[in-house]
């Protein structure tokens, strides 16, 4: 059920100087008390009092331990010191927290309301005043024991050293393995053979070895604070979430055309974007080498690799600094590979020789930037359907012709052919902008797939009988969680561990934004897709498997080993 539905927030005038805020939850569901508060929005001048809790249930919780909430429906008197007794209208802020019983719990969610407020006597006023009690430090950031336990779902995680050190670690380590993934081993491929093919000296290498890195550490530094910002808006967030926007996989697809098209020769992108297949000498300088690592960067968010989901938990969870850090270590990680070709000179001795070879597979690098072109347009059609696949496609010819124009311009020198380009490039956004008008098709699985969708009311129910469920949290997008569905997930062995457990198979859906599936991802420490868990009955809060799963991972999980 959606955060509005489940939880609804209103507020009304109970008299001049005293407002009821109140909360209603559907039947199973529950309000944590010490994580519920109401402030004023506005610069009305209006001060709220201590607001007047009635007793609650005491909840015991497997992870937060005792907990005071409140089931159905909660109403909360709150006093008000007004600056004077005239008419007007204040904005509240609710923020809060709840869970629904075995199922998924909501991160703290907020709403604004509008009350209207009568004009108020002097009597009044001074009545309300001998009896007005201020409020409490916000119970974000009070110390009851309930609250402590409670506050385990958002508030940071203690930065002890170890767990820094750990986290960027495995931060470091999962951005090494990144470049072996299917996203960004193209990029790696190209950088290299063109540092083979200039020939240059130790220095010029370390000098491109810096700009690539740099451009890495930039992007994923933009990255580390976009999700700070966001995060401090109370927004939910995970790795891979900016590929839930159908604007931004377009651009994506634009870029690797551009990157194919130039492999390609078709066009020379010089000392822009990338320099990509050109001799870095000649041709590519620092901007080439900064833009490439940018590239870099933005091709491997489709990707998890081993290692990172941990680090990334930590970071989402952490502080500002420590989050940012976290990012860093990734980037670098990332960026190491090359930056040691660029430093060890042992490394770089044993590049292979320039020849001719180096323009064949140059060109042959730009298929899997095609390729990987191709995937991403299907996920665009599934984020939007078939009319976003027709305008991505109809933007991507407008964008072929504009590159081709400014490579005619270059050669010819024409002012036409680079105003072309210039108009060209702009009339391409247009499709973008298009597909961003388009609703989201309604979501259907496969029929010939044995799972069903995602509910956070199933799962109760199912947990509730006993029975044993496989979640699987995945997205048109992951390239992990696809190679985990091809080798795993859909193989007939796995039915059949399915069917000696009689587990039921759920699937949920993360391709587009999904706040339900966001809430239980972060109920149990992810940052992104793919996450897998195993439940038995009631008996506990899942496991979490592995990111890269194997049959027998599943298997065992699942207590259906091979026969």
């Amino acid at each position: 059920m959606p955060p509005e539905q489940a939880f609804v927030f209103e507020a009304i005038e109970m008299s001049p100087t005293e407002i009821l805020a109140r909360w209603t939850m559907p039947k199973g569901y529950y309000l944590y008390r010490d994580k519920s508060s109401v402030q004023v929005a506005d610069a009305s001048g209006v001060e709220l009092g201590a607001p007047q809790w009635p007793p609650g249930v005491d909840h015991t919780d497997e992870h937060f331990g005792t907990v005071v909430v409140y089931y159905n429906q909660v109403e909360l008197p709150i006093a008000l010191k007004r600056p004077d007794g005239q008419a007007q209208t204040i904005q509240l802020l609710g923020e809060y927290q709840g869970c629904k019983e075995n199922g998924i719990c909501y991160p703290v969610m907020q709403h604004t309301v509008t009350v209207d407020l009568e004009a108020a006597s002097a009597e009044q006023l001074a009545e309300a005043a001998k009896s007005f009690v201020a409020a409490p430090v916000p119970a974000a950031e009070a110390a009851s024991g309930g609250l402590a336990d409670n506050a385990l779902r958002t508030q940071p995680p203690k930065a002890t050293a170890i767990g820094i050190l750990a986290a960027l670690l495995f931060a470091l380590l999962g951005g090494i393995i990144l470049n072996l993934m299917p996203c960004v081993l193209p990029v790696l491929s190209f950088k290299v053979v063109g540092l083979a093919q200039s020939g240059e000296s130790l220095a010029k290498a370390r000098s491109h070895a810096l700009w690539y890195t740099a451009g890495v550490l930039t992007s994923f530094a933009a990255i580390g604070l976009l999700v700070i910002a966001l995060r401090a808006t109370g927004q939910a967030l995970g790795w891979g979430f900016q590929l839930q926007q159908p604007a931004f996989v377009a651009i994506l697809v634009y870029v690797l055309l551009a990157v194919g098209l130039s492999l390609s020769g078709v066009f020379t992108i010089g000392a822009s974007l990338a320099g990509a297949g050109q001799g870095l000498a000649s041709r590519s300088g620092p901007a080439g080498d900064f833009f490439t690592g940018v590239l870099a960067c933005v091709v491997a968010s489709p990707c998890t690799a081993p290692f990172m989901g941990p680090a990334l938990a930590f970071a989402f969870a952490s502080s500002s600094i420590v989050a940012l850090l976290v990012f860093l270590a990734l980037g670098l990680g990332l960026a190491l590979p090359f930056l040691l070709i660029g430093f060890v000179p042992a490394l770089a001795s044993r590049l292979p020789k320039p020849g001719a070879w180096m323009e064949t597979l140059k060109q042959v690098l730009a298929y899997p930037m095609y390729l990987t072109g191709v995937w991403l347009v299907w996920v665009l059609g599934k984020q939007r359907g078939v009319d976003a696949i027709g305008l991505v496609l109809f933007g991507a010819v407008i964008l072929a012709l504009a590159l081709w124009s400014m490579e005619r311009g270059r050669w010819k020198g024409g002012i036409a052919s680079r105003v072309m380009a210039v108009i060209l490039l702009l009339a391409s956004l247009v499709p973008v902008w298009m597909i961003t008008r388009i609703e989201p098709p309604s979501k259907t699985l496969d029929a010939s797939e044995t799972a069903i969708a995602y509910s956070a009311e199933k799962l109760a129910a199912l947990r509730a009988e006993g029975r044993t469920v496989f979640v699987n949290m995945t997205a048109d997008w992951c390239v992990t969680c696809k190679a985990n569905e091809k080798s795993v997930l859909g193989t007939d062995r796995f039915e059949d561990a399915l069917k000696r457990s009689s587990a039921v198979y759920m699937k949920g859906d993360w391709t587009n934004v999904d706040p339900e599936i966001t809430a239980f991802l972060q109920q149990h420490g992810a940052v992104g897709v793919p996450l897998y868990v195993v439940f038995h009955g009631n008996e506990g809060n899942g496991t979490v498997l592995p990111t890269v799963l194997t049959e027998g991972v599943v298997e065992a999980a699942l207590g259906a080993p091979s026969p």
